[in-house]
């Protein structure tokens, strides 16, 4: 089965660059400038099983810790305007767009903001926040009837997006480049009667500080086994901390919450000495969702005829699906694929798309 993921690349080619809030001291005594940055944040995305996706951004903020403790999304309080002065939250643009996410596509992007200046802070968080009124939010079908999509009440205070660690502006000049998703797939769900709701999915895709990644992945399998600080996902096992994001709307709220066997997608990251953190943990609904690791590929072996992502090996045989003419001979390691799979003493791949086009 063919994942459809229609990535709206919220190219956040968020390049921010430094504003430090901190005065210092230069090298002759005198008080240093405060330096200064840029942000910048594009978008663009990948045909979709429909003939329109529409939305309309009123408005991108970057949260701090700091904004993340006077965060009001989680006591239900829609009234923050997202005004810079609200401690650690930097509003990257209030310029209202409207957007059909479907006609970004190959290559195309769209500017949301440009040469941002943000303070100096490690940054945690994005939020999208969507403006709420008819006719905002809307697809059209394949056959052309279009439907006005109601936005969540989450959607209203923002999307939250969790970032990965180690994004963070210390020096004059620093440059941090964020590319974000829009699953439509998920986002836009046709109902039974033909009709869709709107849920909006919106991942970080990847993260660039001054030219190098921060490596994000992801899993989509079931729970193996759960701790206090661990959630195993196929057997693959990624740390949680405080900065792990559970879907309350499905009653989790920690790693205790899970039952074994429960699928679930773990969004995370891969820290310095080589494990991996869970940045957000999502239940699915859908018990025969394909699984699936998004990662760098660790090893290729055309000779076994296997790849290995996130320490664990998976075989190709000669019903793999690539996107590359190539096949296998073209992958190498170290590059950003999706590899969807099936267990059955061991893991078999179904299909490999490169994620770095």
């Amino acid at each position: 089965m063919t994942r459809f993921r229609h990535t709206f690349l919220l190219a956040f080619s968020l390049l921010i660059t430094a504003g430090l809030l901190w005065v210092g001291c230069d090298s002759s005594g005198g008080l240093s400038e405060p330096a200064q940055g840029t942000f910048t944040l594009n978008l663009t995305d990948d045909p979709a099983d429909l003939d329109s996706a529409v939305v309309t951004i009123d408005r991108v903020t970057l949260v701090t810790e700091d904004g993340e403790e006077n965060d009001d999304e989680e006591d239900g309080d829609d009234d923050d305007d997202g005004e810079d002065e609200e401690e650690g939250v930097v509003t990257l643009t209030d310029q209202t767009r409207t957007i059909d996410l479907l006609r970004l596509q190959n290559g195309i992007d769209s500017t949301l903001a440009e040469d941002v200046t943000v303070p100096e802070g490690e940054y945690t968080q994005l939020r999208l926040v969507l403006k709420d009124s008819t006719g905002a939010n809307y697809v059209v079908t394949n056959s052309g009837e279009t439907q006005d999509l109601q936005v969540p009440s989450g959607a209203q205070s923002g999307i939250k997006i969790i970032l990965p660690g180690e994004v963070e502006v210390e020096n004059d000049g620093d440059q941090l480049a964020v590319t974000l998703d829009f699953d439509a797939e998920e986002s836009f769900v046709e109902t039974g009667n033909g009709q869709h709701i709107f849920k909006p999915t919106v991942r970080v895709k990847n993260v660039f500080v001054n030219g190098e990644t921060v490596q994000t992945v992801s899993v989509d399998g079931a729970v193996s086994s759960t701790g206090s600080d661990v959630v195993s996902v196929d057997s693959i096992d990624f740390a949680v901390t405080r900065r792990t994001d559970f879907d309350d709307d499905d009653g989790v709220s920690g790693p205790g919450d899970l039952q074994a066997g429960q699928i679930v997608e773990v969004e995370g990251t891969i820290r310095s000495d080589g494990t991996y953190e869970a940045l957000d943990v999502e239940v699915e609904d859908d018990s025969e969702v394909e699984r699936s690791i998004t990662a760098p590929l660790d090893a290729v072996s055309t000779t076994d005829s296997t790849l290995t992502q996130l320490g664990v090996t998976i075989q190709v045989t000669s019903n793999t699906e690539f996107d590359d003419d190539g096949g296998l001979g073209a992958l190498e390691e170290g590059l950003q694929v999706e590899t969807d799979y099936y267990l059955d003493n061991g893991r078999f791949a179904t299909e490999v798309e490169r994620e770095d086009d």
